[in-house]
């Protein structure tokens, strides 16, 4: 990496290199990184225990194979978003072997050994003084080493600890391949010119065509709005059907498998279940934790959700000509007249929305917008070097400035659009990670990886709301880790707890839907022309809609979730199980070979953690209300957005998350901004 100002800056010449790796590129890098850990390792143990401090063993420690960290998130990111095929394969198949190198490598008693030798010796001396001289986050660094090397099992007979090492590794391979599958899974429908009726003129002129059909594929900037708009219900049916077999049923033994040893690992290092294992280090703190929040909320849901899908029965019987003989609506109706009720109470076409969100003009207001609120401007990278580093032509960098001292924060990588192999989702995925090393900043770089439609030769990227409302999502992400000052990479960006995690993405959404803000954004693409006052006030009335259906939506999968690593149900029945589910909290019906948990990724990502969505929307809520307080008062704004910057997107995970809760809120958050969305 080059140097300036008391910054590293990213050698991009250097990262482009990874997109041409070979397998023995690949064996290479391990082996070194491999040399490298057990030089410092070596180092470490050799320490006798009087002399053992913070520097020579916890610093050493934590900067173990720096050198290599960035290099693996690198490949990280290009194993989800590579366009060879053989290259994705030979990363993930790279990110087994690294797993199972780490966790033969961190499973060293000697190692351990060295830790509790200073943990029970030195650090008692040094432990108040350690944050004045080492800086904030470094006593949090060795407790939650501490806590981590006792999560590994170290106590227990050997027996004990080569079984957990031996189930770490075969999770991690299970893991990469559980995510794979559904990447690569592929499937379709074909439609023709009558079976496309309903879809927006400017939806279907994105659409590819086969033998003189429409393809209709199970990626989301297709998938989702066919859903919405498409007036044939066995269409509907026939795509719906297909999203649940996503992941397929190699997936269901995977899951299978990944579930039963997640088990066992929480019961060999005492634990009642997986969610007391994973929980314990969250804000949550155990099972009975997440399921109280859960199931409390699942109960105030049901009763508004049940009249929201009673009304979308009755206005679907009243106004939809198709629907006047149908007893119930089906679970592929939902989206569909949901999206027609919702255009009639407000009276505004959604899919006319589009031409008012063209890609470029919604990006650059966007950084416009929170640009102003946290000090930065942003500006589009074209340094051929740097441009290197992207997998595709229609790829792009920002790099991002503090407006006071005009230093650069970090950069910010876009893959916006889909492709084939491709991870087919919406995520923010590091790339850089921040740290600190004698004075000088590593800047990090982060990429938000997104699948909206692509431009055409006859149209611009023409975004729907729902897909502005992500990108504000991902990119409230991308600057919590963007914005970290946090001095350990351990804590940097969003390492903090993992149901504190989407608190910032979810946060921003709620910038999307203010007045002032949409005025800014909703321009037409051909005219240039504001959207009109009155389907912009449309628009933020609208924005509740439907939230206690939604909502009790995402608790079902929190519950399925929490049920399905508690041991209430057997792996091998979780898709009959959330059949039941959908059937007894929203009264829908799906079919007998519906295999969801498939297709289901963050089951794997999130591990006993999905329920982390709605917990830290409370948290994102009760933040919002604070800017939303201030109202247009420019002034007020900036102080708060310096004073998010500094409490939550900069400190990262260097302190206790319900501290920097406080710090920001000026006092103990609450529920209230959540629960006054439910009464409209």
């Amino acid at each position: 990496m080059s140097k300036r100002a008391n910054q590293i800056l990213p050698n991009w010449k250097d990262i482009s290199k990874i997109l041409k790796y070979k397998e023995k590129d690949f064996q290479n890098l391990l082996n070194n990184f491999i040399e490298d850990k057990k030089k410092t390792y070596t180092k470490i143990k050799s320490i006798k225990k009087e002399d053992r401090n913070f520097e020579n063993t916890i610093l050493l420690l934590e900067n173990s194979g720096r050198d290599f960290t960035d290099k693996f998130y690198e490949i990280g990111v290009y194993s989800m978003t590579h366009k060879d095929k053989l290259f994705r394969d030979t990363a993930n198949n790279f990110q087994k072997k690294l797993g199972e190198v780490f966790t033969d490598l961190e499973y060293d008693k000697d190692l351990y050994r060295s830790f509790i030798e200073y943990y029970e010796g030195n650090y008692k001396k040094e432990k108040s003084s350690l944050d004045k001289n080492f800086g904030e986050g470094s006593i949090k660094l060795v407790e939650d080493e501490y806590k981590a090397f006792k999560r590994m099992g170290f106590d227990l007979p050997k027996v004990k600890q080569e079984k957990i090492k031996e189930n770490i590794k075969k999770i991690t391979n299970l893991s990469v391949d559980f995510q794979k599958n559904i990447a690569e899974y592929k499937d379709f429908i074909l439609c023709s010119e009558e079976e496309t009726k309903g879809l927006p003129e400017n939806f279907v002129q994105t659409l590819e065509k086969v033998n003189g059909k429409y393809k209709i594929t199970l990626d989301y900037p297709i998938f989702g709005p066919f859903l919405r708009y498409a007036d044939d219900r066995e269409k509907r049916k026939e795509i719906m059907d297909k999203s649940y077999k996503k992941g397929g049923e190699i997936n269901m033994k995977i899951l299978s498998e990944i579930v039963n040893i997640r088990s066992e690992q929480a019961k060999i290092l005492g634990y009642k279940n997986f969610v007391d294992f994973q929980t314990e280090n969250r804000m949550a703190k155990s099972e009975k934790g997440a399921r109280d929040f859960v199931e409390s909320l699942i109960k105030k849901l049901s009763l508004k959700s049940s009249k929201e899908v009673k009304e979308l029965n009755k206005f679907a019987k009243e106004f939809l000509e198709q629907y006047k003989n149908v007893k119930e609506i089906e679970y592929y109706d939902i989206s569909y007249v949901a999206n027609k009720l919702n255009e009639k109470k407000y009276s505004y076409d959604s899919s006319k929305l589009k031409e008012y969100f063209e890609l470029e003009h919604t990006l650059k207001t966007m950084f416009s917008i929170f640009g102003e609120l946290f000090g930065f401007t942003v500006n589009e990278v074209k340094d051929a070097e740097a441009l290197k580093i992207l997998v595709d032509k229609e790829n792009r960098i920002y790099e991002f400035k503090d407006k006071k001292s005009k230093e650069i924060i970090s950069y910010l990588i876009l893959d916006l659009f889909p492709r084939e192999g491709k991870y087919n989702h919406a995520c923010s995925a590091e790339f850089i990670v921040s740290e600190y090393t004698n004075g000088e900043r590593v800047v990090p770089v982060n990429e938000l990886i997104c699948n909206f439609t692509k431009a055409s030769k006859k149209l611009p990227s023409l975004l729907t709301l729902g897909e502005v409302e992500t990108l504000f999502h991902e990119l409230g992400h991308g600057l919590h880790f963007m914005f970290t000052k946090a001095i350990y990479e351990a804590q940097a960006g969003y390492n903090v707890v993992w149901d504190f995690v989407e608190t910032p993405s979810q946060m921003l959404e709620n910038f999307l839907f203010e007045e002032n803000n949409l005025k800014k954004l909703a321009v037409h693409y051909k005219t240039g022309k504001p959207l009109d006052k009155e389907t912009i006030k449309k628009i933020i009335e609208s924005k509740n809609f439907g939230n206690s259906y939604n909502y009790l939506r995402q608790n079902i999968l929190s519950l399925f979730d929490l049920d399905l690593h508690s041991n209430k149900i057997k792996s091998k029945d979780s898709a009959k199980y959330y059949i039941s589910l959908l059937k007894k909290y929203h009264d829908i019906n799906l079919p007998k070979d519906t295999i969801f948990p498939a297709g289901f990724g963050h089951l794997i990502g999130y591990s006993a953690g999905y329920y982390s969505y709605m917990w830290a929307l409370v948290y994102a809520d009760d933040f919002y209300s604070v800017f939303k307080e201030a109202g247009h008062d420019k002034k007020k704004l900036k102080e708060i957005g310096e004073r998010y910057r500094k409490e939550i997107l900069e400190v990262g995970g260097s302190r206790d998350e319900a501290e920097s809760v406080k710090k920001f809120l000026g006092r103990k958050s609450n529920n209230k901004a959540f629960l006054e969305k439910l009464k409209s």
